[in-house]
């Protein structure tokens, strides 16, 4: 009799985490569909590769189509690199390593929408000979007329041992996406899409971060604050929970989708969100501005990158990439 019992409970129990796990499941398709849906897209000219000025001075985010006609990576598919770097481990943030390529490739597959694991999304950035990945780099090409003068790539700044991490591939299923953020270092960066379809919503670096980071007020968060915690909404609940109410108080957000063949770039300090409407494939890659200099500088000393940073100020001084700008050397 307990044995029945206990089988009992068991399907019980798991009759009601097959039903929670559906209502999750159909939560999240209807939020996707939802961000997808918003009136408030593309609200950003696309700009042509052949119009030279804008992509080498923009002061707000551009989106440029053209650029990657000839690149091998626009023929890029999550089967293609699922053979040629299915056993490479790539990094997910996960505290425990790596994970092989293809089990990526197969998450982000999955048939049903809402339905594959967020988690198993790709930022990574190791691409020497022995990680299996050294392949991708012969796929993807420099945007010189984005990065003409970028004072990381000057001289023995562009191999410095100190260097921070500057490209990343990205690979993520539907629903992924990061949450609100700044890119470090005082760098532009811009993003070229492959597979799949991107919400961004960006803003000024004027825009103060409280602004951007409410506190959540549902249960988790609460409890969070109790222990004097701040929980950051991912990207999918700051478009559909936060962004509704910054609109209209003149804040200059830019809100678009970016869709394969396209590139988007932005200057330095820019806030932005990413959530992936499809599985998706991207190639992104960070650099520093010739007027951002100084605060490049700045943010590598204070992040105990000294030795890089009067690298890159001595190289940028000798290359005659700088004009007129003043200096700092600690």
């Amino acid at each position: 009799m307990r044995r029945v019992l206990g089988l009992g409970a068991a399907a019980t129990a798991a009759a009601v985490a097959h039903f929670l796990n559906e209502r999750i499941v159909e939560a999240r398709a209807t939020r996707i569909e939802r961000l997808r849906a918003c009136g408030h897209l593309d609200q950003i000219c696309r700009t042509p590769s052949g119009d030279l000025a804008t992509q080498s001075s923009f002061d707000r985010p551009i989106v440029v189509t053209g650029l990657l006609d000839d690149w091998p990576a626009r023929e890029w598919t999550f089967d293609s690199l699922r053979k040629r770097i299915g056993q490479a481990l790539v990094d997910t943030g996960s505290s425990t390593g790596g994970v092989p390529f293809y089990l990526v490739a197969a998450n982000a597959q999955r048939g049903r929408s809402g339905t594959a694991d967020l988690a198993l999304y790709v930022f990574d950035s190791d691409f020497s000979a022995d990680s299996g990945k050294s392949c991708l780099l012969e796929d993807v090409d420099r945007l010189p007329t984005l990065t003409r003068g970028s004072v990381c790539e000057a001289g023995a700044a562009a191999e410095h041992d100190d260097r921070p991490v500057w490209r990343w591939l990205l690979a993520g299923p539907e629903g992924s996406g990061t949450l609100i953020h700044q890119d470090p270092w005082g760098y532009t960066s811009w993003n070229a899409l492959f597979v799949g379809d991107k919400r961004w919503i960006l803003f000024p670096p004027s825009v103060p971060r409280e602004t951007l980071h409410p506190p959540r007020t549902d249960l988790i968060g609460r409890a969070a604050a109790c222990l004097g915690l701040h929980l950051p909404r991912g990207a999918c609940e700051f478009m559909d929970e936060v962004l509704p109410a910054l609109r209209g108080q003149g804040l200059g957000e830019v809100d678009l989708v970016q869709r394969p063949g396209e590139v988007i770039a932005f200057p330095a300090g820019w806030w932005h969100a990413v959530v992936n409407l499809d599985a998706t494939l991207a190639w992104t890659e960070s650099f520093g501005r010739t007027r951002d200099l100084a605060s490049i500088t700045h943010a590598l000393r204070r992040g105990g990158l000294g030795d890089f940073a009067n690298v890159v100020q001595d190289e940028a001084t000798a290359t005659s990439v700088v004009q007129d700008l003043p200096l700092e050397r600690k």
